[in-house]
């Protein structure tokens, strides 16, 4: 690096340093501290989905795909889902 390469990354140095707020250790461990107390995560209960739904659900993936023309194999077995979860 040059002279005039090393005075300039000098300058900039110190004016990012004049831009930036200089925290010491226990500073910086407060404000970390602090943004994750700020982060109050509300768990979402899942919703809970009843029998007769998960079987409505099972014959309309049926029916739409003997619609689209999926294969016979791609049928029979959405059908051995359902059968499963009837059983």
């Amino acid at each position: 690096m040059s002279n005039t390469e090393t005075l300039q990354w000098a300058a900039d140095t110190d004016d990012s340093l004049a831009r930036n707020e200089i925290l010491t250790d226990d500073e910086i461990i407060r404000a970390v501290t602090a943004e994750d107390d700020d982060d109050d995560i509300t768990p979402i209960n899942p919703v809970k989905i009843s029998h007769s739904e998960a079987v409505a659900a099972f014959n309309t993936s049926l029916q739409w795909s003997k619609e689209q023309n999926f294969e016979a194999h791609e049928i029979m077995l959405l059908g051995l889902l359902k059968a499963a979860h009837l059983n």
